[in-house]
């Protein structure tokens, strides 16, 4: 075969050295160089699998990218300071770390995980301190939060988004673009107080742990009512003759998901502690099933909080039954409830923890029990609001959606349903839809009908 090479191509022009080489180690001469940056990277072949889920991948970098990008610093040796600085904003900052590119690799990786790692390594000591700080005083924060929020949604409704969106810029300009959330259109009030449900007793079938986050943040502006999902729920188990028990020592009590995506460790290690602690307490030490209104929330507490608890608490937390109120919602209130309204049509959008959690099935039960049709984008992939990403960098918002807005954009809906209060904030803002909680929506289509203007137990 060589002579025939030789007689065929004797000055050695068609693919010198590929199909016939002298050189025993030609097979690997020219492979390209993947230094080891990460154990959670290293298994990376840069497949791209993971790029159609990112919710940056039209905006900055996808996973892949970030790989490579990072096994260049690596080559680099870390002398080229302009590339890492490009590095903190194309891959750091803009990552939703939503966790869909560990669903889509071959081999399970998580890049968001690293891009968390990357925040916490360039948090100062100042920063994890007032973190800390601010996580052993959350009831306090809430507090301030939804004050700043009724300031700012009553200017806004006053005049226009315009003055509250300036003040926003300028303190964002002043403190950090990382530090400040930008004021938003879709930005909702205030929710207002959850509602004291009586004592826990004997015939108690569930704890209803509200989410900080449906806490803080009221009905979508633009709504039909002010109908907020810590409402709903307990009237919907109170239609369905569910004995529903809301502790009336809320206030403080967090996951810990903010600082954990974030890569504030200590803040997160502190926050899922206590709040281990606090369930195990309202669920009579594992007895009574807890129930979570944010798909984030219930994530967070079921995966990213067991790996930062002491001993004590991990076995707490093993003995606790976390479930989602979707999946609640479609097991235990469907059954005995009646939709008396139902809507012509709804569009769903699927949370990404959803699909992690496995229960997106779920949504969409309850979506076709209040609804005749119910419209789910095939480009529905993450929001990209990641908690409070989308408050920091819009655009990755408004990219990560841009083809899901453009689909419905076409349709005429009578509900545009989730299960998470900061997607629903990002998806209203990138679509002009006033997102809402499935299980708002069921509320309202299951009340009496002499009960249609409030929300009726």
């Amino acid at each position: 075969m060589r002579r025939v090479k030789r007689a065929f191509d004797p000055h050695g022009v068609l693919g010198a050295g590929v199909l016939f080489a002298d050189d025993p180690r030609a097979h690997l001469r020219d492979l390209k160089a993947l230094p080891v940056v990460d154990p959670l990277l290293d298994a990376c072949i840069e497949c791209g699998f993971c790029e159609p889920v990112c919710p940056s991948r039209d905006l900055t970098t996808t996973p892949r990218q970030r790989i490579v990008l990072q096994r260049e610093i690596a080559r680099r040796g870390g002398s080229d300071a302009d590339l890492e600085s490009e590095y903190g904003h194309a891959a750091v900052d803009t990552c939703a770390a939503d966790g869909s590119c560990a669903a889509a690799c071959p081999v399970g990786i998580d890049t968001g995980h690293v891009m968390k790692d990357l925040r916490q390594a360039r948090h100062g000591g100042t920063a994890g301190r007032v973190t800390l700080i601010l996580a052993r005083h959350w009831a306090m924060a809430e507090r301030l939060a939804m004050a700043l929020l009724r300031l700012a949604r009553t200017l806004a409704d006053l005049t226009d988004d315009r003055p509250v969106r300036a003040m926003s810029l300028l303190a964002r300009r002043v403190l950090g673009a990382n530090r400040v959330p930008e004021w938003l259109p879709a930005t909702p009030g205030p929710a207002p107080a959850v509602a004291r449900r009586g004592h826990r007793s004997a015939e108690t079938a569930a704890v209803y742990v509200p989410s900080c986050v449906n806490r803080i943040f009221g009905a979508p502006p633009g709504a039909a009512d002010s109908a907020t999902v810590t409402a709903a729920l307990p009237a919907l188990a109170d239609r369905a003759g569910i004995p529903l028990w809301t502790p009336p020592d809320l206030a403080g009590a967090c996951c810990g998901t903010v600082w954990h995506s974030k890569g504030h460790r200590a803040a997160h290690a502190h926050a899922a502690g206590d709040l281990v602690r606090c369930l195990w307490r309202w669920s009579d030490g594992g007895r009574l099933p807890i129930v979570v209104d944010s798909s984030s929330c219930t994530l967070g507490i079921l995966r990213e909080v067991p790996p930062v608890l002491d001993d004590g608490d991990r076995a707490r937390h093993a003995a606790l039954a976390v479930v989602d109120a979707l999946t609640w919602a479609r097991t235990d209130l469907l059954p005995k409830l009646t939709v008396t309204r139902r809507l012509a049509r709804a569009v769903l959008h699927p949370t990404c923890a959803m699909s992690h959690l496995g229960n997106t099935g779920d949504l969409r039960a309850v979506a076709a029990a209040l609804a005749e049709k119910v419209v789910e984008p095939i480009a529905a992939t993450c929001c990209g609001f990641a908690g409070d990403r989308g408050f920091l960098h819009r655009e990755l918002t408004e990219s990560a959606t841009r083809a899901e807005t453009a689909e419905i954009a076409g349709i005429t809906a009578d509900a545009y349903l989730s299960g998470n209060r900061p997607c629903e904030i990002g998806l209203q803002h990138a679509s002009g839809h006033p997102y809402e909680s499935a299980l708002v929506a069921l509320e309202r289509a299951t009340r009496p009908p002499e009960a249609r203007n409030g929300v009726q137990r």
